[in-house]
């Protein structure tokens, strides 16, 4: 039986964040393979200043095009109209069949799984590796479990102790498990979670969006190549004022 996580998110564009968040996620839990699945945006909530379905799965291929175990998933996976995790967890499943499903989401996002369309049935097919992330987000949270945002305590992250900062994280992404699994017990689910052992990411993809439509060196914040395509395809930038 191979060991197989979901990762879904908006990767508008895929940053380093993502990266990392994947790579703990294979490492520390020994995955044969990580599932990436681009979520499809409803074409009324299509904007200009960001990048189309296709433009964000050939940034993906791009990012992970070294990593034979980094897969994206078939647009099939989840279907243009569809915005539901259990389309993407049942396709998955017939393409892997025998396979331990696992999905990899941030803690703000696993906190509303129990709202989710069909949890119940989502929460007893896979189990749950939860990235730390702060309470308050950048609003850039998917329910499918992109995983980005900045530190929001109320208080700089840089003037703590990184023990401190990535010990406190630890603790609430534990005790947002424990309560979403006491909210499924409600429903007769019995949950499998465990937290991935790192840090929150201090990062965004709406971050890097509005550096880039400023211009401004998006270098160690996305790789080299997704750099590239963002400048051959002028993504993100500001539309040109009409004179």
């Amino acid at each position: 039986m191979g060991k197989i996580a979901i990762f879904g998110g908006t990767f508008d564009p895929v940053h380093w964040g993502h990266l990392l968040v994947a790579e703990t996620a294979a490492s520390q839990f020994n995955l044969d393979r990580v599932i990436w699945v681009p979520d499809r945006v409803p074409p009324h909530k299509r904007r200009p200043d960001l990048a189309t379905f296709q433009q964000r799965r050939a940034m993906l291929a791009l990012a992970i095009a070294d990593r034979p175990d980094f897969q994206i998933a078939p647009p099939a996976s989840n279907p243009s109209g569809s915005s539901f995790a259990i389309d993407t967890l049942l396709y998955l499943q017939k393409i892997y069949p025998g396979d331990r499903l696992h999905w990899i989401i941030g803690s703000d996002a696993f906190k509303t799984l129990p709202k989710w369309h069909r949890s119940a049935e989502i929460g007893r097919l896979c189990d749950w590796l939860v990235g730390p992330r702060p309470s308050r987000g950048d609003g850039e949270t998917e329910a499918s479990g992109e995983i980005g945002g900045m530190f929001e305590w109320g208080e700089s992250p840089r003037d703590m102790p990184i023990d401190a900062r990535g010990g406190r994280m630890q603790v609430e992404t534990n005790a947002v498990g424990l309560e979403v699994a006491e909210q499924m017990a409600v429903f007769g689910v019995e949950i499998r979670w465990e937290v991935l052992s790192m840090r929150a990411i201090e990062l965004s993809s709406s971050h890097i969006r509005h550096l880039a439509a400023e211009n401004r060196d998006l270098r160690y914040l996305i790789p080299e190549v997704v750099r590239g395509y963002l400048a051959a395809h002028q993504l993100y930038k500001q539309p040109a004022a009409q004179s």
